[in-house]
């Protein structure tokens, strides 16, 4: 192998490749990425076998395969020794027993994995149907909704994302008991005549993954539900993750019709919240609202550290109401969140709280469990 190019071509596509390798893997050859040069370009993969990420490297002028070729290579130490030479047209050289990154007076030597041992990951199948939708709205729909499920990995598929497709229509879900986040878009074509029913349920954070790829400026991204991968690609790359198995948690029942609802600034709405969180405890941590008298008043205390009391001016002219929320919750979702303004939407008796966005181009929100008072 030997391969020339600019260094800060070559670290961008490293970095993404270590972003998936674990340092401290125990399985030796994870640890590595696999270089491969072909005549049409270079190719980097890398594996945690739950997620497998393949980026190319188009020849062109700047990009020159001289020898074919194909290495392993210790991941995390390769980016060390780019992050050096990332301003430089950087050499890779390729052979038996070592592989060497050469640039203005500077060479590195590196030692080599049998390419044998590398584990195959999950590629993108042209015979298999897909769609192509917005990579801009799928890494949105991603942020929106992962931060959902469940921090636990032992929670099973309430620690994943639900992707689904059907009916002209893209939807991600996730939960984690306590909370609930939706996000739909409609996407621009599928390939084949069938119409595509399909879902599979990902580790959430490794769904995060996949914006790795999506937000590196790319149009579009075409998503491929296999028997148990989720397949993403785009002009740089592809992403493919292991599916979790067993049914995802039936959800619908925990959307409320809430018939009243507030519509507040996003920002100041997040400036309020961290304003009543300025008090907490391990045992506290929980704000009260109060609708009533066009205002609604957030109230948090914190038995022996103090209290905070915060209003806020709008049109109300329902009857009082009062509930109980998580503020820590509101704050995630309104961060993830870009529009201007969003809905506070409540409804009777031990009914969840809902958080709305909005956006034209997708449907986004969260639902709260909520502590009535």
């Amino acid at each position: 192998m030997r391969v020339k190019l600019p260094g800060r071509v070559l670290h961008n596509a490293v970095k993404a490749g270590v972003s998936i390798v674990s340092a401290t893997d125990e399985r030796q050859i994870l640890r590595n990425l696999f270089l491969v040069a072909t005549v049409e370009g270079l190719e980097i993969t890398a594996t945690d076998t739950l997620v497998g990420l393949w980026l190319k490297i188009p020849a062109d002028d700047s990009v020159k395969i001289e020898k074919e070729g194909r290495a392993v290579v210790n991941a995390h130490n390769l980016q060390r020794l780019i992050d050096t030479v990332a301003n430089k047209d950087v050499t890779l050289v390729g052979g038996p027993r070592h592989f060497q990154v050469n640039a203005t007076g500077s060479r590195f030597k590196m030692v080599i994995e049998d390419v044998n041992d590398f584990p195959k990951i999950a590629r993108f199948s042209l015979r298999k149907p897909y769609i192509t939708a917005s990579a801009d709205l799928v890494a949105k729909m991603i942020a929106r909704t992962a931060f959902c499920a469940h921090d636990e990995a032992s929670f099973q598929l309430m620690h994943g994302l639900l992707v689904r497709a059907s009916d002209n229509e893209l939807r991600m879900v996730a939960t984690n008991g306590q909370r609930l986040a939706i996000a739909t878009t409609s996407f621009d074509q599928q390939s084949g005549e069938e119409p595509i029913d399909s879902e599979l349920v990902i580790p959430a954070d490794a769904a995060t993954a996949v914006n790795r790829i999506i937000g590196a400026g790319t149009r579009t991204v075409d998503i491929q539900w296999m028997a148990s991968f989720l397949n993403f690609r785009t002009d740089i790359g592809e992403v493919s993750v292991r599916a979790l198995a067993g049914k995802f948690p039936v959800y619908g029942r925990g959307i409320p019709n809430n018939l009243k609802k507030v519509t507040l600034d996003r920002k100041t709405l997040i400036e309020i919240l961290k304003q009543t969180t300025a008090f907490k405890s391990p045992a506290t941590n929980f704000v009260a609202l109060r609708f009533a008298d066009n205002r609604i008043t957030f109230h948090s205390r914190v038995d022996g550290a103090g209290e905070s009391k915060i209003e806020h001016e709008f049109v109300w002219d329902d009857e009082a109401h009062s509930l109980t929320i998580n503020p820590d919750f509101m704050i995630q979702s309104l961060v993830v969140m870009r529009g201007e303004d969003v809905d506070l939407e409540v409804g009777g008796e031990m009914t969840p709280t809902i958080l709305r966005e909005h956006s034209d181009d997708m449907k986004n929100f969260c639902v709260y469990a909520v502590v009535r008072q």
